[in-house]
Parts: C-alpha cells; structure tokens; sequence
C-alpha cells in the first residue's frame, strides 16, 4: 500500500528539484541547513539527513515564488484521489521514541510531542532503530496503517527525560508552528552534538 504514496512522494521531489526549479533548491538548502546545521558527506548521519532535508524541501519548505510547500503545489497540478490527497497533507512530523514490538506483533513508537502510540503497518519494514532510540520522524498514515518516511534524525538517548519534559511544555501550547519550530531546533542541537561528541548531551540539549 505505501508504494501508491512512495510514487507521489518521489515523482513530486523529482519534478521540483529539477530544471526550473533546481534555483529554489539551492534556496531551500541554504535555509535548511542555516536553521538545522551544516551536513559533511563524512557524517555518519549524511544520508538520513538528506532524506530529512528532501521531506522537509516538499512537505514544509515555503518559497516565495510559490508561498506554499510544494506538496500541496502537486496535488492541486496532477489528479491525485482524496484519500491519497489527505495523507500526503497530514504527515505526522515529530520527536519519536522506539518502543519495539506491540502485544499484536507489530512495530511500535512513541509520539513524545503529541503523547501517544503509533503502531507501524503490518508490512511494514524492521525500522533501523533499537529499542528506546530517539529520532525525529515523519509519519504517513494511509488506508489505517502507519509508515515511517526515510528521514531521520537521532538524538542521543541521555536526554530523553529533559526532551519528554520540554515536549510536555510545548505540547500544552497547542500551535503547530512552535511544534515545528521545537523539532528544527532538535535538529540544530543534534548537528552541534554530532561536532562536539567529547560534551555530555545534557549540556547541549538545554532550553
């Protein structure tokens, strides 16, 4: 099931990434990696962090040539099925704890941001993730099953009481955009420990 939408998703990236396009790229990157941290090829992350960076250039990135995410530029351009349609604008971005399998068997997460559980499909893939790992994900839910996209960004597990207490704070606020404004300053905060591994986390994740 989750190829139909991995189609959308990736003619979409490959359509505004390209040709006329590709100068809103490079703004976007300029963006993305200012607000986020630079990424160097010799990181151990580089990959997933490019994926990240690809979600974020679709789904939440904002030009102003077209001052809407391009995903929604997409839908409105190609015939694409409401069902279809309302995933792809629904995506669950946020901070994730790895919790295993559930009783039924399948894999499960923790929403920290939003305080709830998210059971992955069926099908779903063995996440490249270990028991109480943290990361920031996106979540697609399609037809009633639940699919990680690519991007991914791990935070050290040390500082997961002082992230479900700063989490708890910004939840009660209520506003998307501090929830997104708290999850890009995860990502800052992780490239500054990713530099300076030798420092406790503790003292980098602070608010």
């Amino acid at each position: 099931m989750f190829s139909v939408i991995k189609d959308h998703l990736d003619k979409a990236l490959s359509l505004y990434t390209s040709g006329d396009y590709y100068k809103i790229l490079i703004e976007a990157k300029e963006e993305y990696f200012n607000k986020t941290g630079i990424a160097f090829e010799d990181d151990a992350d580089f990959e997933s962090k490019m994926s990240s960076f690809n979600d974020w250039f679709l789904l939440q990135f904002i030009s102003k040539r077209f001052e809407r995410p391009f995903i929604r530029e997409y839908l409105e351009s190609f015939q694409v099925g409401d069902e279809i349609a309302l995933s792809l604008l629904n995506i669950n971005h946020s901070l994730f704890e790895y919790s295993g399998k559930s009783f039924s068997g399948l894999y499960l997460l923790k929403d920290i941001l939003h305080d709830r559980k998210v059971e992955l499909a069926k099908d779903h893939q063995s996440p490249p993730m270990l028991k109480g790992d943290l990361a920031i994900c996106r979540v697609i839910s399609y037809q009633s099953q639940n699919y990680l996209l690519e991007g991914m960004t791990f935070i050290p597990k040390e500082v997961c009481s002082v992230l479900k207490k700063q989490s708890k704070i910004v939840r009660k606020k209520d506003d998307p955009w501090q929830e997104y404004e708290f999850l890009i300053q995860l990502e800052k905060l992780k490239t500054k420990w990713l530099r300076y591994g030798h420092i406790d986390p503790a003292k980098i994740f602070t608010f």
